[in-house]
């Protein structure tokens, strides 16, 4: 059975934001409201490619790619810090590059939501509501391959020999992420092997592994969610074997005063790819 059509991409733009050059997507009528749409690690702002059209129904959306992801730059380890705090003031220099004045909403899924959550500590009155999908940052073990990646001394020489291959992406993707096995696109992953195939791309993924989704970070992160202040939603896959729905998802729905949890039937851990009706539903209702 062939795969199903994916909405129409919209084309890629880039903008200066601080020091980096920053890729992203943007859609829907100029008079909704707005969002931003942030990715998980060694992702990029295709992992809403099954959702273009419904987004574009709800806001005014730009996606972007992460500093160290996709398209855009993906600097020295040795000089940016790759941590939370770096990507909440990236974000900061992006929605200054891109001229937004005005409160929006924040969309982030699983590394991203981290990344968002410091921004909406730090920015509040930027925020006009925050929606975690998925998010990082409640301490759990990594899958067993994370876990030998992430070891003091040979993680990285591994990371460097092994990180990027077919094999690996591809257990990761299908026995890690994805609860609905049919959705695995070749072309995700040809993407990602892009990505990964040049140093810089490595070296990034690897200090966002050991400085973004590590046990050790989340259990420093884990306050965070506490000191939210604003309208959140959280949203989760049923199915989720990376973040766990009982550990991870009910702990930060339970975290950040007045946030509700909506839980996504018969998905993982990427509910835009695995079940767009049912992430769109999910979204509608956290937005209303």
């Amino acid at each position: 059975m062939s795969p199903p059509l994916l909405p129409e991409q919209p084309p890629k733009r880039f903008v200066t934001a601080g020091s980096h050059r920053v890729c992203y997507v943007e859609g829907g009528r100029p008079e909704l409201p707005t969002a931003l749409l942030l990715h998980g690690w060694i992702a990029s702002h295709a992992l809403y490619r099954r959702v273009w059209a419904e987004l574009g129904e709800l806001f005014h959306f730009y996606a972007l790619d992460l500093v160290g992801f996709g398209d855009s730059d993906k600097p020295d380890p040795e000089s940016v810090a790759y941590d939370p705090p770096f990507y909440a003031e990236q974000l900061l220099a992006f929605v200054d590059a891109i001229g937004l004045k005005d409160p929006f909403h924040l969309v982030a899924q699983s590394m991203g939501g981290m990344a968002a959550t410091e921004f909406t500590v730090r920015h509040p009155e930027r925020v006009r509501r925050l929606v975690l999908i998925d998010s990082a940052g409640i301490e759990v073990p990594p899958p067993l391959l994370g876990m030998v990646l992430q070891a003091p001394v040979i993680g990285r020489s591994l990371f460097m020999a092994l990180g990027g291959t077919r094999k690996t992406l591809d257990d990761f993707l299908k026995k890690d992420v994805y609860h609905q096995k049919d959705v695995y696109d070749p072309a995700v992953v040809d993407n990602m092997q892009r990505v990964l195939a040049d140093r810089p791309g490595k070296l990034a993924a690897y200090a966002t592994l050991t400085r973004m989704v590590a046990p050790k970070v989340y259990k420093r992160f884990s306050a965070r969610f506490a000191e939210v202040r604003v309208p959140t939603a959280v949203i989760w896959g049923e199915h989720d074997k990376l973040f766990p729905l009982e550990r991870c998802g009910r702990a930060i729905a339970g975290r950040i005063a007045g946030a509700r949890l909506h839980v996504v039937k018969g998905s993982g851990h990427e509910p835009p790819v695995e079940q767009p009706a049912g992430f769109i539903s999910a979204l509608k209702d956290a937005i209303a």
